[in-house]
């Protein structure tokens, strides 16, 4: 347990809550308390990790990066979660209560994602128009700036691949915060991201419960916010983004679909059957 990561990550360091606030976290097959220790973001650490991006962003190396150096960065993090896939798995199964065998699809998927976005990193093009009308017409694709990620705790590596990968593609920078039921993977994603060559302030990594998503969702700085959730949370994200800068903001929302098994099911089926 000494080896997981309860820190916040934040411009490329880890760093503790000034708050001193924590969480705990079990793990839900035994109810064992896994960690009393995971950090919760508080304003201080939100307001120093949208500043961090927004500096990569507006003036930092990442500023500069050509879309074949971006693309460079997202293929280096897909080669070491693929190299460290094991225990990057077996950190998000403890505090999800899930078997390592039901989840072993989700790490392939992780990095086929994020190669696929960075293939695109250098191939963001823009739009010309015939000067029919006397007057030549270019369009230009720029960043957003700061993208906030909130994801849901049934596949935070999933998640971190398709909410990141393509806002680091199209040369943004980002927040990403787990659930506060599974927040080990994504913690422990922040040495990878340095050894990737991200520079600092270009992908942070926060936790903490509803009041950190609602600073993120409602903070000034972030350009766009995407969250994976319920109705009723996603809801509150949104009218949180309108009333503050009228963020962007993506939602994919839903309930969990219940599974009753009987005594006379075939439980391997059971176990493995997935809609």
């Amino acid at each position: 347990m000494s080896q997981i990561e309860t820190r916040l990550f934040i411009n490329n360091q880890y760093v503790r809550s000034r708050s001193g606030a924590t969480l705990a976290v079990c793990n839900p097959t035994d109810g064992s308390t896994i960690t009393t220790d995971v950090q919760v973001a508080g304003e201080d650490e939100i307001n120093a990790a949208v500043s961090a991006a927004n500096i990569a962003f507006q003036t930092g190396p990442w500023s500069s990066f050509t879309g074949q150096q971006r693309a460079k960065c997202l293929f280096r993090l897909a080669d070491l979660i693929e190299g460290d896939a094991a225990s990057l798995l077996q950190l998000e199964a403890i505090a999800m209560g899930a078997p390592q065998a039901g989840m072993q699809f989700m790490m392939p998927l992780v990095s086929k994602y994020l190669r696929y976005y960075a293939g695109y990193a250098d191939k963001i093009s823009g739009e010309s128009y015939s000067a029919d009308d006397g007057v030549y017409k270019i369009v230009n694709y720029e960043p957003l700036g700061v993208c906030a990620s909130l994801a849901s705790f049934n596949a935070t590596f999933l998640y971190v691949a398709l909410k990141l990968g393509p806002a680091l593609a199209a040369a943004n920078t980002c927040i990403f915060k787990a659930s506060e039921k599974a927040p080990f993977g994504a913690l422990a994603l922040g040495r990878l991201v340095c050894e990737a060559g991200f520079p600092p302030g270009v992908v942070n990594f926060v936790s903490g419960e509803v009041e950190t998503g609602k600073l993120l969702a409602s903070h000034m700085g972030i350009a766009h916010i995407t969250f994976t959730g319920s109705v009723t949370a996603g809801r509150r994200v949104q009218e949180a983004a309108a009333k503050s800068n009228l963020k962007r903001c993506v939602l994919e929302l839903g309930e969990k679909s219940p599974a009753i098994v009987f005594n006379d099911a075939h439980i391997a089926t059971a176990l493995t059957w997935r809609t």
